[in-house]
């Protein structure tokens, strides 16, 4: 029996995928190939099945086709074998969009020019019990002032137990707890009183019970809306690591809990946390939904300025936290200059004192489109797809990729020698090379912020290159 290909209908393909095509998943000459018959200026490839939803509707993909991209890899989810990942197929791409997970396993074989959708050291944000860790250590006692007071378990029992008492010394109520798993989409949260919490940490927990990975202090006096609790989420994206760059889109969403907001109710039957207490849309599906502008209508340009003001900072000083972690692993790697980038998602809750908490750093965040409600399902659709769009843009695909085939210009015929040092260049890391970089971004940039004129003065010099330090004015000046 022939083994089957996993081959698609011409008509259920893009013109621009060589996806499901015979062949098409062979070898670099093969794609190389697909490429210029489709008349693209870069392949990507998209690891479609570790995604939620179809390709269809990726967003990314869309994006990547308008900016001249050719899909060359990625079994469609309807083929009938899985087929091989993007970081088992390196010379046939130039960009790979792969979760975190498998998109790292790529980076140690990178050659110069090629693009991951994955930073070494961003761990350190997006793991829940790193994320307070990483804050502590950075910035001491101020973390607590990005993040609620946060113990990871079981390491940081012992610690926790004295906070504990202290706070009984004192007289005062240590409040309720979350305790978290590792789980995702609001799964496997608890919400207790302090000791009780604290006692539900250290017992052993049910075979089919993923074990809890974090305490976090609850955030009591949310500020409601309508009596309901609510969450921001928001878009940070980091394009570079020496000089560290990253940017905060100017778009977000606010996701609201279905239930009331009630303090008497922490639990459900189940023992888990009540939904009154969860913004995460996974727990609140067809819920409320706002972008940006709809939370600013309501708060009032002032309130909102300013409770923009405070995100914008909160977002610099979580990024700059990571920067040791990320530069470490790519020189344990030997990562290529520009060789990385990643999206990563920024989940807020805001208090009563108009406070930004940062509840979690998601890796891969949710870029799916879905609401039973037409209007706001489409509202969710622009909010996200802008934001895509200017990512891609800001990574400036239709550009980035041409010195790997010897052009300056989309099917540019250069001299054998002027084509050879063109892609001779890319594997060099100068100042002037990382300046003509960081100023390609900033010119397509779009909703993007960035924040590199927000960074915490004592670490400026340690993430950004004096020049880059040099022309933070003329970037604070830009956005």
């Amino acid at each position: 029996m022939r083994r089957p290909k996993g081959r698609q209908p011409a008509s259920a393909r893009h013109p621009q995928s060589a996806v499901g095509v015979a062949g098409a998943q062979g070898t670099g000459d093969k794609k190389q190939a697909a490429v210029e018959r489709n008349s693209g200026t870069f392949r990507f490839w998209h690891d479609e099945r570790r995604f939620k939803g179809g390709a269809d509707k990726c967003l990314v993909q869309q994006a990547l086709f308008a900016a001249g991209g050719v899909r060359t890899g990625g079994y469609p989810k309807a083929a009938p074998i899985s087929g091989p990942l993007g970081c088992q197929r390196l010379s046939d791409w130039d960009m790979l969009w792969s979760p975190a997970r498998s998109a790292l396993r790529a980076v140690p074989f990178l050659k110069p020019g090629q693009l991951v959708s994955a930073v070494p050291g961003m761990y350190s944000l997006t793991k829940k019990r790193r994320l307070s860790s990483t804050l502590s250590a950075a910035y001491g006692e101020h973390a607590w002032q990005l993040v609620p007071q946060s113990y990871s378990l079981p390491a940081e029992l012992q610690q926790w137990r004295a906070w504990l008492d202290e706070q009984a010394a004192a007289g005062s109520d240590p409040g309720p707890w979350m305790l978290k798993t590792a789980q995702h989409l609001g799964k496997g949260l608890v919400l207790l009183p302090g000791e009780a919490a604290y006692t539900a940490a250290q017992q052993p927990r049910l075979p089919s019970a993923k074990p809890f990975v974090l305490a976090q202090r609850y955030v009591a006096n949310p500020l409601l809306i309508n009596g309901a609790k609510f969450g921001i989420r928001l878009w940070l994206l980091v394009t570079g690591v020496d000089p560290f760059t990253t940017y905060l889109h100017r778009e977000g969403l606010v996701l609201f809990s279905t239930d009331s907001y009630d303090m008497d109710s922490l639990s459900d039957d189940e023992g888990a946390a009540a939904r009154g207490h969860i913004t995460n849309y996974a727990q609140n599906v067809n819920g409320t939904v706002w972008n940006l502008d709809m939370l600013k209508q309501h708060l009032g340009a002032g309130p909102y300025k300013q409770l923009w003001s405070q995100l914008v900072s909160s977002a610099a000083h979580v990024a700059c936290a990571a920067l040791g972690d990320v530069r470490t692993e790519h020189r344990k790697s030997a990562v290529p200059p520009n060789a990385t980038f990643e999206l990563l998602g920024l989940d807020y809750l805001v208090d009563g004192a108009m406070h930004p908490w940062l509840l979690e750093v998601n890796g891969t965040p949710s870029l799916a489109v879905e609401h039973g409600d037409a209007p706001v399902e489409q509202l969710i659709h622009s909010t996200k797809n802008a934001m895509v769009k200017d990512m891609v843009g800001i990574l400036n695909c239709q550009q980035r990729f041409l010195a790997r085939y010897g052009q300056q210009q989309p099917g540019q015929k250069l001299p054998p020698q002027t084509a050879r040092r063109l892609q001779t260049s890319l594997g060099k890391d100068d100042e002037a090379l990382q300046r003509k970089r960081v100023e390609a971004e900033l010119k397509h940039r779009g909703g993007f912020l960035p924040l590199m004129a927000h960074y915490p003065v004592a670490k400026a010099m340690s993430c950004c290159c004096s020049m880059f330090v040099m022309t933070v004015t003329g970037i604070a000046e830009s956005s």
